[in-house]
């Protein structure tokens, strides 16, 4: 499955996307209940298209949407459709971008076999959450519906994996909350109850057991949002391949990402305290490390496109 070929494909369905969609209200209220959908929270909707859900999740008084679709045809009617200031939808590849924040309800709704990485998307999206944040994958159809619908669609789509199958990965980072999987619907949801590891679960596996390059391993401790852990970091010598680089590059980015985060959360505490001298170089500081970021990004990029 390539990018381009899904960009391409739902540019030209997006003129009529809000026609081809029927939502079944009692299964959306279904879906966003098990989400953790509600008053005062902040949402990540990913593959949003043209705002599918937006009016459902305004309904329940949320206090900011994020969206982040691939196609921009679909991101234009999206924001058209929802100017409100609360409302914020991106142009971009969910699996990779940077949000600059943490949300209360990530959903992914009627997209998951349109990613050619699951396990990676996940992995991705779970550091965006906040504690106690929920990630949830729904359709509002069948597993067999829908992949009697994706079945003509070739090269854009991959079936939907049996729900027990998608819970086994969300367990690998979550605490699964949900798993149902019927003749009306389809939903996996998981909480985020512990830190995520640096590396997913396969990539860890993989590299214990390829023997490639020197592996170090150290243990420090990190005090975050108050109370203190322990991190372990893997760190590959003896650079040897771009797909080394690429794994190496995607480690420092996922990493680098929580700890701006965090940074921004001291700011603002600082901030609230008074101490806004020290508040003002902490904010500059951030936005260094993000700038920073935003090479490594460029780097993986082309990368990867070395590799394809």
């Amino acid at each position: 499955m390539k990018q381009n070929d899904v960009i391409a494909f739902f540019s030209r369905l997006a003129p009529q996307w809000d026609e081809m969609n029927r939502k079944n209200s009692t299964v959306i209220g279904r879906i966003l209940d098990d989400a953790g959908v509600g008053a005062g929270k902040d949402i990540l909707d990913v593959a949003c298209g043209t705002g599918v859900l937006f009016s459902d999740y305004l309904a329940r008084g949320v206090a900011s949407i994020t969206a982040i679709d691939i196609t921009p045809g679909m991101v234009e009617i999206a924001r058209k459709k929802y100017p409100e200031e609360n409302v914020r939808v991106i142009c971009g590849d969910a699996e990779e971008a940077d949000y600059g924040r943490k949300f209360d309800c990530i959903v992914i709704y009627n997209a998951l076999p349109h990613f050619p990485d699951p396990e990676g998307l996940i992995f991705h999206l779970a550091h965006a959450l906040k504690p106690g944040g929920i990630l949830t994958v729904a359709h509002g159809m069948s597993r067999e519906a829908i992949n009697s619908l994706h079945a003509n669609t070739g090269k854009v789509s991959n079936d939907l994996m049996p729900v027990e199958e998608l819970a086994e990965l969300f367990g690998r980072y979550l605490t699964v909350t949900v798993s149902l999987s019927d003749d009306r619907m389809y939903q996996v949801s998981g909480r985020l109850d512990r830190e995520i590891p640096a590396f997913r679960e396969s990539e860890t596996k993989e590299r214990k057991t390829s023997g490639e390059g020197e592996h170090i391993m150290h243990e420090h401790e990190h005090s975050h949002h108050g109370y203190t852990h322990e991190h372990t970091h893997e760190h590959i010598t003896a650079f040897e391949s771009t797909e080394q680089a690429v794994k190496i590059l995607g480690y420092m980015l996922d990493h680098n990402k929580s700890h701006a985060e965090e940074l921004h959360e001291i700011c603002h505490k600082l901030e609230l305290s008074g101490k806004a001298q020290a508040a003002e170089y902490l904010d500059r500081a951030v936005d260094a490390f993000r700038d920073g970021n935003t090479l490594m990004e460029e780097a993986l990029r082309l990368l990867k496109n070395e590799e394809e």
